[in-house]
């Protein structure tokens, strides 16, 4: 992998990139990627996982100086050798074979002798001995104790720690933003209201994520890496969320082929053995029985990792959600104060009587309930609840919030509050969460 020719200083770096595989040129390269799943102790068998740099120095005519090849000390090296195509620099024999930094002499010829952009090339078997980044230097120093110790006593010349092994995540796991993250179940569904999704009442595909390889990341051979090398037969993806209306569900893969579910129940569904790379949505389909819960959906990749290979279980990540066309209102302060009455009124102008639930939030620290929490507001007509009847607080004030499973421009809501003895009241309408 060595150069067979002097190079000219003007282009040594473009040469260096054309005619020596790969290697890394210190200082003008950028750091070459390995995955950062490959175990500790890998040792790397990657042909262009070699190092070139200037000599950075002119010599006088049979000057003799020692050179030190040094990386951080999470990188050994075995085996090493150095070359140079100069015809007028000589290389003594490696000392630190196996460590993280070597030494050797080099000795000028006669006229014109070695000069500063004459290069030398570094090649060795290396071990990754931990996950981090690698950088390495060469220097020149006076002396062979010098340069076996580094430093500054005896420093002639260095090129300073430069990047030459980069540790990068070899796979994503991940919610693809920008593509459909929801599904929408249907107030109006042919079998009842939430009995499907809208636009295609039978099922719906959301909550989308990437399992990929991440492009031009390497594996101890050089080559890239997949998803096949870092993960065995036992990864699985678990996804949480409600599931109580799915009659079947899958991840509904654009890069290779859909991938089915191994167990599922109302709550979670794993998909196990999955090895390849997968861009999906989750494909959720009705039962046809029950009504679609609204829901978030989170991922979490179980990770079981081929030998060679260290990885961790990834996530849970949000993926997405089903929400419910219907209708939302909300009062924002409710209070419920001696002597007052404090009540909501639900019209339906609709041509359907329609179901409507009621939650009451409050301040941290204190508590309410409401009971009962559902009912039905007729068609064509209204219903008026008074608070107190139904709801507590610990500290008479809290937020109401109510759904009705109905078209939103066919339900209005009124929160009132009156003195009946003063004869005073206010009204204000119920308000759309974020529409007001």
């Amino acid at each position: 992998m060595s150069l067979k020719y002097k190079l000219l200083a003007s282009t040594v770096a473009g040469l260096l990139l054309s005619a020596n595989a790969g290697a890394v040129v210190l200082g003008v390269d950028p750091a070459r990627a390995y995955a950062a799943e490959l175990e500790d102790g890998t040792t790397l068998t990657d042909p262009a996982d070699t190092v070139s740099f200037e000599v950075g120095y002119n010599f006088s005519d049979g000057e003799v100086r020692y050179g030190r090849f040094a990386c951080t000390d999470n990188l050994t090296m075995a085996g090493l050798t150095v070359s140079t195509a100069s015809p007028d620099l000589a290389l003594g024999a490696i000392n630190g074979q196996g460590t993280s930094a070597v030494f050797f002499s080099m000795t000028a010829g006669a006229s014109p002798g070695a000069t500063a952009d004459d290069v030398i090339t570094v090649d060795a078997t290396n071990t990754l001995e931990d996950g981090g980044d690698v950088s390495c230097e060469f220097a020149i120093y006076d002396q062979p104790s010098q340069a076996q110790a580094g430093g500054a006593n005896g420093l002639v010349y260095t090129t300073g720690l430069q990047p030459f092994i980069e540790r990068v995540p070899g796979f994503v796991f991940e919610f693809e933003a920008g593509d459909p993250d929801q599904g929408v179940a249907d107030v109006e569904a042919a079998l009842g209201s939430y009995m499907g999704f809208t636009p295609i009442n039978d099922w719906a595909n959301f909550a989308n994520f990437r399992f990929q390889e991440v492009a031009g990341v390497l594996k101890a051979d050089g080559t890239q890496v997949t998803i096949p090398d870092i993960f065995g037969g036992d990864t699985a993806i678990i996804v949480d969320g409600d599931f109580s209306a799915a009659d079947n569900i899958w991840l509904w893969d654009n890069l290779s082929a859909n991938w089915y579910w191994d167990s599922f129940d109302d709550d979670s569904a794993s998909f196990t053995g999955v090895t390849i790379p997968l861009d999906a949505y989750l494909q959720y389909d009705v039962d046809d029985v029950d009504p679609i819960q609204e829901s978030e959906y989170f991922a979490t990749l179980e990770a079981d990792a081929n030998p060679g290979y260290v990885v961790a279980d990834v996530g849970p990540i949000r993926i997405g959600e089903i929400v419910r066309n219907g209708t939302q209102l909300q009062a924002p302060l409710v209070q419920l104060p001696q002597g007052w009455l404090s009540r909501i009124a639900i019209t339906n102008t609709g041509a359907l009587a329609r179901p409507y639930s009621l939650e009451v939030m409050t301040e941290t620290g204190r508590t309410a309930t409401v009971s009962p929490s559902t009912g039905t507001v007729p068609a064509g007509g209204t219903v008026v609840i008074d608070l107190a009847d139904i709801v507590t607080f610990s500290h008479n004030r809290g937020t109401i919030h109510l759904n009705v499973a109905a078209p939103d421009n066919q339900i209005q809501g009124l929160y009132q509050i009156v003195n009946p003895v003063a004869g005073s009241l206010s009204n204000h309408v119920m308000v759309r969460p974020a529409t007001n």
